[in-house]
Order: structure tokens, then sequence, then C-alpha cells
């Protein structure tokens, strides 16, 4: 099963805004960097180029979220409707009515901060190499760091999820049973599950940001030289700390996406035709 049948190529469409919207965004850390150097020549005529650059992509970015407000939310309306007259026991498609709401929100929300990330990542490493390759170098070498610690973290993620999950189809099952240790012991391994969830997204985003961290530190030692106009200085420590940043959403989409990856799974399985081989 797609979580996206009628809506596919309007979701792909407000996808597409928001590359372009994150693109533009890009520009600002170096016109704002011209910008200073203009004012301290003298010369305001890049105000005003800045200031209508971002009022522009406020505008643009505003308008984006009103469409794709709508889309996501016919998509949930349908999914919940085929899950809600389905044929699965009652407790399955209570906990699934709950899941397909997660599912949304994580394309909604999720899926477009980690594509904001990834433009934002790629576009300042690559404006970074432009300005000294020696910084899109440490950037680069930190970034390929980072992702094979994602994988294993991934891996714990997809883990971890499936078992909560499994969690939510038994509640009302277990609520009907009436038996008060059997609920405790539900509860119990579902506070465990959601501790180890989020001790794990601590844990590699501490990791990542000690690495992100010293990388800071060494581009700003390359780059602080005597030569160097404030201008310059600021785009390119903007850049550096815009990519940086786009690694702190990174550790929150791993599990968002495992999340959605089981719940697409079961969504499948409770849709299914029964008579179906």
């Amino acid at each position: 099963m797609k979580p996206f049948g009628p809506e596919r190529g309007r979701v792909l469409f407000a996808y597409a805004l928001l590359i372009v919207e994150e693109v533009a965004l890009l520009f600002i850390p170096a016109l704002m960097g011209l910008t200073v150097d203009r004012l301290l020549a003298g010369d305001r005529s890049g105000l005003v180029f800045l200031a209508g650059g971002v009022i522009a992509i406020l505008t643009s970015g505003a308008l984006r979220r009103l469409y794709d407000t709508r889309v996501f939310a016919a998509a949930e309306r349908r999914l919940a409707e085929e899950i809600a007259l389905g044929l699965s026991p009652a407790g399955i498609r209570v906990a699934r009515l709950r899941q397909v709401h997660e599912l949304i929100q994580t394309y909604e929300r999720s899926v477009p901060e980690a594509l904001s990330a990834l433009v934002a990542g790629a576009g300042s490493l690559a404006i970074s190499v432009w300005y000294d390759w020696r910084v899109g170098a440490a950037a680069l070498a930190v970034a390929l760091i980072l992702l094979g610690m994602d994988r294993i973290y991934a891996r714990r993620m997809n883990r971890l999820n499936r078992a909560l999950n499994d969690r939510t189809d038994q509640d009302l099952d277990v609520l009907r049973s009436e038996d008060a240790e059997r609920v405790r012991s539900h509860l119990e391994a579902w506070r465990r599950l959601r501790v180890a969830r989020s001790d794990s997204e601590i844990g590699v985003y501490a990791v990542n940001w000690l690495f992100l961290l010293f990388m800071i530190l060494g581009v700003l030692v390359l780059i602080a030289q005597p030569d160097a106009t404030p201008g310059t200085v600021f785009a390119q420590m903007s850049y550096v700390l815009a990519f940086a940043a786009s690694w702190e959403r990174l550790p929150v989409f791993t599990e968002r996406l495992a999340q959605a990856r089981d719940v697409t799974r079961r969504l499948a399985s409770t849709t299914s035709d029964p008579s179906d081989p």
C-alpha cells in the first residue's frame, strides 16, 4: 500500500514548491554579506534587494503552506475512511486510525523538514567549496561520518518503532481484558520502549553536534584571516552554520521515517482484501 493515491501529484507539487523556496533561501547569506560590504562602503542599495528577497520568500512560503495543508488533510480523511470502514477487528482499526494521523504528519511536516535540511545542507556545502575548498572538504568529511552513524541509528529505530506499534495494536484488547496486572505490564512495556527511543535520539543528536562543533571551530580558524572582509567572513560562517543546522533534524526524521515505513506496512495488511492469496 502507498499512503498517497489520488493525492500523489499534488503532494509532489507541494514538495517541488518547497525545494524552490529552499534554493532561494540559500542566496540570502550571500546577499547579506554583499549588503554588509556595501554598507561599510557607504552604499545602501543592497538593503532594497535584501528586503525584497526576504519578503518574496516569506510570501511564497505562506501560500505553499495554505496549499499543502489542504492536500494532506484530504489524504488523511481518505485513509481514515478506508480504515474505519474496513473488516479488521475493532482494536486494530482504532490503532490504525491513530497511526494514519502519525503517518500523514510525517509526510506533511517531517518530510518537508528533511527536504529543507537536504537542500540547505547540500547547497551550503557547495557554496562553501566555492568560497574555500578546504572548508568544503572538512564539511564533506563530517557529513560522511554522520551519515554512517545515522544508518546504525535507523536500524535501531526500525526495531523500536515496530515494537511500539505492536503495543498500540494491543491497546483495546488489553483494556477489554480488565486484568489490572496485564494493563500495568502493557503500559510499562510501552514506557520502556518510549524511553529507549528518546534516549537513542538524544545520544545520536549529542554525538552529531560534537563532530559539528569541532568542524565549526576549525572552519572559523581557516576563514578568519587578516585579509578577509567582514562580509565574506559573515557569509562563509552563515553557510557553515546552515550546514551544521541541517543535521539537527536528521535524527528526528530518521525516527519518523522508520515509523512511517512500519505504519505503511500495517495499513497495507489492514486494507488488503482478505480473499487475496
